[in-house]
């Protein structure tokens, strides 16, 4: 284990180290309702922090920016056979496997961890760690899709709830409703802009909008 330790951080492995370090820390305050973890939903035609996969104009970057990005996520997602799976857990599994294969090429074959010989392992093992990933999420794609075409919005609308994330305005926020089904995590805003919630407080779903994916609510007192 200690070796282990030793090695993640050495120069050769440390940017991938880096990385999965990020990921995991995304999930522990994603798990807190300290961030909206459906901001990097890779679905195609839902927004990724104000990038439309499907190529349209966004608010912030402009419609050639949204082009650019949503174009290139699309075509990764497409590529890795995961056009039905959320971006942020292609991204975790493939940096897990990126993290793994390069601390195992450069142990077993750049035991000197010689810095030119470790970018050349870069090459098999990012196309290691792309296959690896396809052959995990591919499976999977249809059970991700029946997951979220099982979601029927005219149950949401008028279902009640908690607030999730630290706080719910008019800018950030998520609710955990409860439907006669399941519960459901979703991304909200509350529908009074001079309003602001805590986690915990009971909200009701009024509306949805679809051109965001978002759903506005109101306190529920």
């Amino acid at each position: 284990m200690l070796e282990l330790l030793h090695e993640s951080i050495l120069p050769v492995n440390l940017p991938f180290t880096v990385l999965l370090g990020i990921i995991a820390l995304y999930w522990i305050i994603g798990l807190l309702g300290l961030v909206d973890m459906e901001a990097l939903d890779g679905a195609s035609g839902i927004e990724a922090d104000g990038i439309d996969l499907d190529g349209g104009e966004t608010g912030d970057g402009g419609e050639d920016a949204a082009d650019t990005g949503g174009g290139f996520l699309k075509g990764f997602m497409t590529i890795i056979g995961a056009s039905d799976a959320p971006l942020i857990f292609v991204i975790s599994l493939l940096s897990v496997f990126l993290w793994a294969f390069n601390i195992a090429a450069n142990h077993y074959l750049n035991p000197g961890f010689d810095s030119a010989r470790a970018a050349f392992l870069l090459i098999p093992v990012v196309i290691g760690a792309f296959i690896v990933t396809r052959l995990l999420v591919v499976p999977l794609r249809p059970v991700m899709n029946m997951i979220r075409t099982s979601e029927k919005p005219a149950e949401i609308i008028g279902a009640s709830g908690t607030v999730r994330s630290s706080r719910l305005d008019a800018e950030f926020g998520e609710v955990e409703i409860e439907t006669s089904e399941k519960n459901l995590i979703l991304r909200a805003r509350i529908s009074d802009a001079e309003a602001s919630l805590q986690k915990g407080d009971r909200i009701l779903v009024v509306s949805k909008e679809d051109d965001s994916n978002t759903y506005l609510v109101r306190p529920l007192n």
